[in-house]
């Protein structure tokens, strides 16, 4: 039945997009089973059921399929410059975080190493900005979770609306590690959107920068890196090495070409479930402490691993807002001592300007005083010719043309002396005093320097100014992203880092606190408070989408409004 079952697939594997690997006992069959019409080379080139655009190569993935020549076929690699060598893995991760681009397969052995290559890509993406540190959710493989960050969910779930393997790009991380994402590669042109509650992200969702080749199966892209370790097998090599259209590099961690090659021989004589003793031994612990650690006692101990785990990330973080908090502080300090400076720079150019000027401004409310005296003067005496008797005009007459000269008098002596007219009333009498003290201190050369040092230091104090508006908006940009520096050179409300600090160290804080009551209660007491937590934490869950709900719907109901009262054509004039 088993060759019959083989019969039948090899017969359908043509219809396949990808290599058809078969289950066997212990792992993986050596090679997939393909149709010998996959070996032909129509418009572009096969190579075992791929397409690629070099015949060369094409030609090359048959002999890795079927493991001819390996020495002969690292030779070919090499020469057609596909394999890169590296001093150490921690520099193989280094090169490829820094040269592999986005949707490109990055392929190793384990879990174990698909981790260590996702928190070296992820560092590197945050340092890049183009991932968001500031907030994150922890993963099933014990990983930050931020904004921009791509993951792949684990274990399908038809409420989420999530299948295992499936791929999305994070767009928001809540306080209470809750993700909601985006999926990628479905080219559809609205992506799916999806909300990930924080305890399906701890046990079922994870980094997916770099993937095992089990996990790549059935991904065609245009380039791949595949890293070569001693837990490579045969099946990882060739997997690895044809997921790429144009470019499949491998990336080997060895002192020379005769090392490196050495390594590629070994890892295609290597079966799937052949991995070393050092491997077997590490799956002998790990399923050992499974069998101990299962029930209540594993639960205990995830649940303290979190808390442990969770309680370093909050502090992590909190030590990062404070050093933000402390570049921010110290930059305001220093434009608050700058501006200080420019005011007092101010204040006395001012005081120079006013010793000088006041004179002249006292003497100029004299001048205006004795004029408006004058013209009231030449009133009274008009007034009072209207009222005195027939004897008394002539007296009055010439008290009133005295007066009238007077007031003539000083209005040439104003306008002579302080260039310009007199005050009109004697509530513009200042300000007619100041100006006409200004006008006749231009004839003062120390009066002219201190009205130019003063319109220079207000200049002074406006560049200044205008300077530590782009120094902070740099700052921020630094620290905090370009959208926050953005928001605050709008005047929009930005991150609080001070506030942000003391929310980590509180965060921190309460998981100590709980781990610490959590050891100190016997397992099954510990085991049930976890799940009553737990059990409260989907409650608020529940209640939070269930509100959320209840205030979108309001909104849907009224964007499709109607009468149900109203039935056929409506009257009309």
């Amino acid at each position: 039945m088993v060759f019959e079952a083989c019969g039948v697939i090899s017969g359908l594997a043509e219809f396949l997009p990808t290599p058809l690997l078969v289950l066997q006992v212990g792992g993986l069959l050596p090679r997939p089973l393909m149709h010998p019409r996959d070996a032909l080379q129509p418009r572009r080139h096969h190579g075992a059921g791929f397409l690629f655009h070099d015949a060369e190569y094409a030609a090359l993935t048959l002999r890795m399929r079927d493991r001819v020549s390996p020495g002969e076929v690292f030779d070919r690699l090499a020469t057609m410059g596909l394999v890169t060598l590296h001093a150490d893995e921690e520099q193989a991760r280094e090169h490829i975080t820094t040269h592999a681009r986005g949707g490109q397969a990055i392929i190793v052995a384990t879990n174990d190493e698909a981790a260590a290559l996702n928190e070296c890509i992820r560092t590197g993406r945050v340092e890049r900005r183009e991932v968001d540190d500031a907030l994150t959710a922890t993963g099933s493989d014990g990983l930050p979770i931020g904004r921009g960050d791509v993951i792949q969910t684990r274990r399908n779930d038809s409420d989420l609306g999530v299948a295992n393997r499936q791929q999305w790009v994070v767009q928001h991380v809540t306080d209470d590690g809750t993700l909601y994402v985006r999926e990628v590669g479905s080219g559809r042109k609205n992506p799916h959107t999806v909300t990930l509650p924080a305890e399906y992200v701890a046990e079922h969702a994870h980094l997916s920068y770099a993937a095992t080749a089990y996990g790549v199966q059935g991904a065609t892209v245009a380039a791949s890196h595949t890293v070569l370790t001693e837990a490579t097998s045969a099946t990882g090599v060739y997997v690895g090495m044809t997921r790429g259209r144009e470019t499949n590099r491998l990336h080997i961690a060895a002192t020379d070409m005769a090392d490196a090659k050495a390594q590629f021989i070994a890892a295609m004589e290597r079966d799937p479930a052949d991995r070393g003793l050092d491997h077997a031994t590490a799956q002998a612990v790990e399923a050992v402490h499974g069998l101990v650690s299962d029930g209540p006692v594993r639960l205990v101990t995830e649940e303290l691993a979190r808390l442990d785990q969770e309680a370093e990330r909050a502090q992590s973080q909190a030590e990062r807002w404070e050093r933000i908090t402390a570049r921010l502080d110290a930059q305001r300090d220093a434009h608050r001592a700058e501006d200080e400076q420019d005011a007092a720079a101010i204040h006395a150019a001012e005081q120079v300007r006013a010793e000088l000027t006041g004179p002249l401004v006292e003497q100029a409310k004299q001048y205006g005083t004795a004029y408006l005296d004058a013209v009231e003067n030449e009133a009274a005496t008009s007034a009072r010719a209207s009222t005195v008797g027939r004897f008394g005009k002539r007296k009055v007459r010439a008290e009133h043309q005295a007066a009238k000269e007077q007031a003539q008098a000083q209005w040439e002596w104003v306008r002579d002396g302080w260039c310009g007219e007199p005050p009109r009333t004697r509530l513009a009498l200042h300000t007619w005093a100041a100006q006409a003290a200004a006008r006749k201190a231009e004839d003062d050369p120390r009066v002219s320097d201190a009205v130019r040092a003063v319109e220079a230091a207000h200049a002074e104090r406006r560049m200044t100014q205008q300077r530590h508006r782009r120094e902070r908006v740099a700052l921020l940009f630094i620290e905090l992203g370009a959208d926050e520096a953005r928001r605050d050179q709008f005047g929009m409300r930005t991150t609080n880092p001070h506030r942000n600090a003391q929310n980590a160290r509180t965060r921190a804080a309460l998981n100590r606190a709980e781990a610490d009551k959590l050891r100190s209660l016997p397992v099954n007491d510990a085991a049930r408070r976890i799940e009553a937590n737990r059990a409260e934490q989907e409650h608020k869950r529940q209640q939070a989408a269930r509100r959320a709900r209840q205030l979108h719907e309001p909104f849907e109901r009224d964007s499709h409004p109607s009468n149900s009262r109203r039935e056929g054509p409506g009257r009309g004039l």
